[in-house]
């Protein structure tokens, strides 16, 4: 699994609240009740289950000690989630205006990466915007008949400037921190990133079995629309009545 730096660590922690987190990650560790066998075979370990655990216990006692560490800089992160928000709104409507266009043209398709996700870090979405935007200038005599006009290029182009200009902002309010603050969020940070990586080997694992995949989501700790794995999961489950 991919390891993050220490300071992406601390952006990831400080953007999800401490109480949905712990929420959230305590009822992902619910869902392997039963299930550990077949998760491990799947490299979710007995070892890394508990050290979610331990993780889950350290944040828990840190927020009671240090408090709600988000609340520190409420400007920079208020924004910065704003404009993420924003800017993946955007992200997705192009790859749906590329889906609609390319559809039948698969290799084409491909370089819009419409299956990517970014997760909560601004640096790979402003990335993908990028690529995005470049790839909607070039393509924009197909695209302009299903919105992707030189008005939709130019509004993703001053959304990669605001994304750039949050994210200064939120890399100075994280630097700022006292120590026990940034240490309070990396250990957010890392609680997420590792229950992260549960929920997707829950996925994987039980991909033929939506009442038991159903119980590995992000509800309620991603709140950007169409992020949640957990709304496509229900579908299914529905499906399968």
């Amino acid at each position: 699994m991919t390891q993050l730096s220490r300071e992406q660590f601390i952006e990831l922690g400080i953007s999800i609240p401490s109480d949905s987190l712990t929420e959230w990650v305590t009822g992902q560790l619910a869902a392997t009740k039963g299930k550990e066998s077949r998760l491990q075979a799947r490299g979710m370990t007995d070892a890394g289950l508990a050290t979610i655990r331990d993780l889950r216990a350290s944040v828990d006692k840190s927020g009671k000690e240090v408090g709600e560490t988000a609340a520190l800089p409420p400007q920079a992160v208020a924004l910065a989630q704003r404009i993420r928000e924003e800017a993946s709104a955007y992200w997705r409507e192009a790859k749906q205006m590329a889906k609609a266009e390319f559809g039948t043209q698969p290799d084409l398709l491909a370089k819009f990466r419409t299956g990517v996700q970014t997760g909560l870090l601004i640096a790979n979405l402003t990335k993908e915007l990028e690529s995005m935007v470049a790839l909607l200038r070039e393509h924009s005599a197909q695209l302009s008949g299903v919105g992707g006009n030189e008005a939709f290029i130019a509004r993703g182009e001053s959304l990669i400037a605001r994304l750039k200009e949050v994210k200064a902002g939120l890399d100075t309010a994280c630097g700022a921190l006292p120590a026990s603050a940034a240490q309070q969020c990396h250990d957010r940070g890392l609680l997420y990133h590792l229950t992260r990586k549960l929920v997707r080997v829950g996925q994987l694992e039980f991909a033929q079995d939506p009442e038991q995949g159903s119980q590995f989501n992000f509800t309620g700790v991603r709140r950007d629309r169409g992020v949640s794995t957990g709304a496509r999961m229900k579908k299914a489950k529905a499906a399968g009545r």
